[in-house]
């Protein structure tokens, strides 16, 4: 991984696109202007936690979200889930990908490389039939040197995972640099492979096991400081649109740039970039 392509006036004017689509097209962006009286240049601070409640109102005008017919909003979307393995440098295209998840998905592949995508299902999983979670456990061991994705805890629940498997653990951007944590040492290689996910922004970045920061995937996900921490915009996903989203628990995060790869890191306080 390098800072090939990056631009920060780029990255910055595709942030301003998102900006001027959502308030030009999304109920949820057009009514921040109702409310303040005027046109905002930027977008209210939207929690997290309050996309569940918000969902239909992020979707553009004339492309609502059909519940009944459409995925789970929060899925996200295949490309993401590559590009974040590949960020880690560890992540292999001609290997297997299992992630332990609460629910299936109808992903084959998620990226160029013939890898298959496969999902086992998490201990915490409600199935009519534990048949399905027995068919991905047995799948898994039989796979050569398969990838396995999940959270810590998720991982450790599993029977009998084979010793083969490359782990890549789910991790919060909350959880950067908190007691307990892998520690954030610039000088050295980071303690395992790890994405950041958030449930509903979804694979935001990860962590490269070379320089062992953790890096934003700048081309979906846009970055930048605020009073409490970080806000992300999704670059490319527009349905729901997510401007200006902060996550609870970031306050001691700061938008950074990697000194090595040049491209957009987030680091936890007191910890040199």
């Amino acid at each position: 991984m390098n800072g090939r392509g990056f631009s920060q006036s780029a990255w910055d004017r595709g942030y301003r696109a998102v900006v001027a689509r959502a308030f030009a097209t999304v109920p949820y962006y057009r009514e921040m202007w109702a409310e303040a009286g005027a046109r905002l240049d930027e977008p209210v601070v939207t929690s997290a936690s309050r996309l569940d409640s918000l969902l239909e109102r992020l979707y553009p005008l004339g492309a609502p979200y059909e519940r009944r017919r459409e995925a789970p909003a929060w899925a996200g979307e295949p490309a993401e889930l590559f590009e974040a393995l590949e960020l880690t440098g560890s992540h292999r295209r001609d290997r297997p990908l299992f992630e332990v998840r609460e629910a299936l998905l109808d992903w084959d592949r998620i990226g160029p490389g013939g890898a298959r995508y496969h999902v086992v299902l998490s201990a915490a999983a409600e199935v009519a039939d534990p048949e399905l979670r027995s068919a991905g456990l047995r799948a898994l061991r039989a796979a050569h040197e398969p990838g396995l994705l999940g959270d810590a805890a998720q991982i450790a629940e599993l029977d009998d995972r084979p010793d083969r498997a490359r782990i890549f653990l789910r991790r919060s951007p909350a959880a950067l640099g908190t007691p307990g944590a892998p520690p954030e040492d610039p000088d050295g290689p980071s303690r395992g492979a790890e994405v950041l996910h958030d449930v509903r922004l979804g694979y935001l970045g990860a962590r490269h096991r070379g320089c062992g920061r953790a890096h934003v995937n700048w081309r979906r996900v846009h970055t930048r400081q605020g009073q409490a921490g970080p806000l992300f915009t999704m670059l490319r996903r527009h349905r729901p649109t997510l401007a200006n989203i902060s996550l609870p628990g970031t306050d001691h995060l700061t938008v950074d740039r990697c000194g090595e790869h040049g491209t957009p890191i987030l680091t936890a306080d007191g910890v040199r970039p």
